[in-house]
């Protein structure tokens, strides 16, 4: 791994208010690029599912053309949550040494063509191949141990694990040589970089990563920071984008770590994270003091925390059975240390510490392998946040810990609407739940939708209850996630119903399309009263693509009511999937889009 500065000092960066101004939140403020239906694509959270599923739903939407261009190419906007990120982040900075097909899977094939042997590999440089080993959740649980023996942060391990599977092989993760900080910082284009450098010219030597010369649409990456509110934890929204991160609305009543009122706007990317040291509300210029600039590592990183979260669940759990922690050291360690060796970490030090621990540990003493998770109650990502409305200039600033994207919205819908052109939403609900009905008629679906209409997630013998007028919801976390009207929500329930074949799977793919209008939501900072047309695409299995499958591939992805790995709806935490399942994957839900194209295309001429 190429050993590249962490710049620390002081720099200067505009901040961009949002809240309280007189104009709109535009993405046009940024991108002046015309766009035809003004269309924001949304790929939902699931780990690896949602990634295997969004190659699939990225590649098909670059195949289908318009205008001679590709739709992708015409997107306004791509909003990533979670798994979404693990894809759309990589996929909007892929440098030109990668090729889009390859990246995405290669070529689409008719799924009657679909052959054994070609499901089983995947092109170069295709961003699945980098799930297919060394990312189970015990083999990223022993890549934290290595690393952390190797001086990286407890609060940085999910984001460098995660920098180092997805990020490093597109040259996206430059590294110093000290505890693999991040030394890189990302912005749009060159002008975009020539003014972060006019600005602060100390940063000339270090990396940037730029959006792919191939047309891309303007960036959306979702995470969230917790925030107190009357003394409860909830959850703000926190957008990443090519220009600027932050809390684009003033969520009422909400403090950081700090004491601070939350939310009114972002700051430029590169310098989130830091202390403002200085502010000029004239020109809108804050300086702060950073030890190291923002990077891609980390929106990918904090976009997906709850993986971290589960890292320390389970390393907790193991902590408790020392003989058990000691075999998934033997089982893991040495793969664990290959992997990162391979990526330029120095992994003497961890096999030094593992041997350590795993000698007495064979004679039943387990004292050495006990004291190895001390650091997990550290794991979760937290970085330094300040308002930029009235910056607390000069104050010691503690970090916020920052969560899932999808721990809040899991769609990316909810985010995307705060920029007033985006008039038509691709909406990609990538999920693990089958829909179907309960002993009640009542029809069930993923957690992430009833929110968006104001209802509280499916509850077994209560079904869907609204939000409002409720002081101790079932997930409170959401309660704040409503910009559709909510009685419209039942006519989602009973069109995805209706698209499922009531349940038989025998109708065409599960999309559907709907107008609506916007409700004002001031935690996400959406405007109320703006017409939206919405084409949800909501994952289920299909049997007329089933049914093309020739009798081989049939075979080994097993009858249609019983399918490998619970097709299409692999679990959130499987996150080590074979090349085969990542293909079948993308192939059906491709499918979806090249079998249906007429309704994708529509929301461009809208």
């Amino acid at each position: 791994m190429a050993i590249t500065p962490a710049i620390a000092g002081s720099f200067s960066a505009p901040v961009f208010p949002t809240t309280g101004t007189a104009k709109p939140l535009t993405i046009s403020e940024f991108v002046s690029k015309v766009t035809p239906g003004n269309v924001a694509v949304c790929l939902s959270g699931g780990g690896s599912r949602a990634m295997s599923a969004g190659m699939g739903q990225l590649n098909a939407l670059e195949a289908v053309q318009l205008t001679s261009k590709s739709l992708l190419s015409q997107a306004r906007a791509l909003s990533t949550v979670s798994g979404g990120s693990w894809l759309g982040v990589p996929f909007v900075y892929l440098p030109a040494s990668t090729g889009d097909s390859n990246f995405l899977g290669g070529p689409y094939v008719n799924p009657s063509q679909l052959t054994v042997a070609g499901l089983g590999a995947l092109p170069a440089g295709c961003i699945g191949a980098n799930i297919t080993s060394d990312f189970s959740i015990w083999d990223m649980l022993v890549q934290a141990f290595t690393l952390y023996w190797n001086d990286v942060p407890a609060d940085m391990l999910w984001q460098t694990i995660i920098g180092l599977h997805l990020l490093s092989p597109y040259g996206l993760f430059p590294v110093s040589g000290s505890g693999e900080t991040p030394a890189s910082f990302f912005t749009y284009d060159q002008t975009a970089l020539n003014a972060i450098r006019k600005l602060n010219p100390s940063l000339a030597p270090e990396p940037a990563s730029m959006v792919s010369s191939q047309p891309r649409p303007y960036l959306v990456c979702n995470t969230a920071m917790f925030v107190t509110v009357n003394g409860q934890s909830l959850l703000a929204p926190v957008q990443a984008t090519s220009f600027f991160t932050g809390i684009v609305s003033a969520p009422p009543n909400a403090t950081d770590a700090n004491g601070f009122p939350a939310g009114g706007g972002g700051l430029t990317s590169f310098a989130f994270s830091s202390a403002p040291t200085a502010f000029n509300p004239s020109t809108s210029l804050a300086t702060a003091k950073q030890s190291r600039q923002w990077a891609l590592v980390d929106i990918v990183g904090s976009s997906s925390a709850a993986f971290a979260a589960t890292l320390q669940q389970w390393g907790s759990a193991l902590a408790k059975d020392p003989a058990l922690l000691s075999q998934v050291m033997r089982e893991h360690g040495p793969a664990a240390m290959n992997f990162l060796g391979r990526n330029g970490v120095d992994t003497a030090m961890a096999e030094r510490r593992l041997n350590s621990a795993l000698a007495p540990a064979r004679l039943g003493q387990f004292s050495e392998t006990e004291a190895l998770t001390s650091f997990l109650d550290g794991l979760i990502p937290a970085y330094q946040y300040w308002p930029v409305v009235n910056p607390p200039v000069n104050k010691n600033i503690k970090t916020t810990l920052f969560a899932d994207g999808g721990s809040l919205d899991n769609s990316g819908v909810a985010s995307v609407l705060a920029y007033n052109d985006v008039d038509n939403l691709m909406v990609f609900t990538n999920t693990s739940t089958p829909i179907s009905k309960d002993s009640r008629g009542i029809i069930v679906v993923d957690d992430t939708l009833p929110p968006l209409f104001g209802y509280q997630p499916y509850v077994a013998g209560k079904g869907y209850v609204l939000y409002a007028g409720h002081s101790n919801p079932q997930q409170p976390l959401f309660r704040n996630n409503q910009v559709f009207p909510s009685n419209k929500f039942q006519d989602l329930l009973d069109n995805l119903w209706s698209a499922s074949g009531s349940g038989t799977y025998q109708n065409p793919p599960m999309y559907l399309q709907a107008q609506l209008s916007t409700q004002r939501n001031v935690w996400f900072n959406v405007a109320g009263g703006k017409p939206v047309n919405v084409l949800w695409v909501y994952l289920e299995r299909a049997r007329a693509w089933y049914d093309q499958l020739s009798p081989a591939v049939r075979n080994v992805l097993g009858p249609f009511d019983d399918m490998l790995g619970n097709f299409p709806h692999y679990s959130t935490f499987e996150t080590g999937l074979s090349a085969t399942e990542i293909n079948l994957l993308a192939n059906y839900t491709a499918w979806v889009i090249l079998t249906a194209q007429s309704k994708f295309t529509s929301l461009f001429q809208a």
